[in-house]
């Protein structure tokens, strides 16, 4: 009978302990690459998001200043309000349109209100609307819309005839007055984006 060399007598204990030794690290330094990776794209998925809602919240309130006529505005109870109206604090603007698209991307019947408001507690900017100037009924108002969130500013100015500007409310716009500034401009402030600035000026 032949004796057994070292080669047919297979793996010592030591070096099974060594090559899976290998093998966890090489497990452990892939399961880190891969947590890496899943943590960089959950990122980049809010990211996108982010991204996704401010360009919306930022092309509607264009296209809602774009919109703006110098149009009173009467609610359900009786009262007056401006074409363009910036409450007191600046984080609520509301204005009267002229067939702007409404969400959820129904037309509004030729004119309407949009009514902006900036909630600093939670850092959301939302959007309800009137599909009329003179509501019948406090129900025809839409439900507020939240279009962007990690807003930490909402600054609104406008423009005097003068060509001063005025940050916050314009008392030349307050009351029942139908006429629009020369310009207003809105600036949001984000967490992720900094500061971005829209510009609409009236002719």
């Amino acid at each position: 009978m032949s004796r057994k060399t070292r080669h047919d007598q297979g793996m010592t204990l030591i070096e099974l302990i060594i090559v899976l030794a290998v093998f966890a690290l090489i497990a452990t330094l892939s399961l880190q690459a891969l947590s890496g990776t899943l943590r960089s794209r959950d990122r980049l998925v809010a990211l996108e998001e982010n991204t996704a809602d401010i360009t919306l919240a930022l092309s509607l309130l264009r296209a809602d200043l774009q919109a703006a006529v110098p149009l009173v505005f009467h609610t359900p109870g009786g009262l007056d309000h401006s074409a363009l109206e910036i409450a007191p604090g600046g984080q609520r603007l509301a204005l009267s349109l002229s067939g702007q698209m409404d969400l959820p991307g129904v037309s509004l019947a030729g004119l309407g209100r949009a009514i902006w408001r900036f909630d600093p507690a939670r850092g959301q900017l939302t959007r309800a609307s009137w599909p009329v100037l003179i509501p019948a009924t406090q129900a025809a108002l839409s439900p507020e819309v939240v279009l962007a969130r990690g807003i930490i500013g909402f600054e609104i100015r406008t423009m005097t005839p003068e060509f001063r500007w005025i940050t916050g409310p314009d008392p030349n716009l307050g009351g029942t007055g139908s006429a629009l500034p020369r310009a207003v401009e809105v600036t949001l402030t984000s967490v992720e984006f900094g500061r971005i600035s829209t510009l609409v000026s009236y002719p």
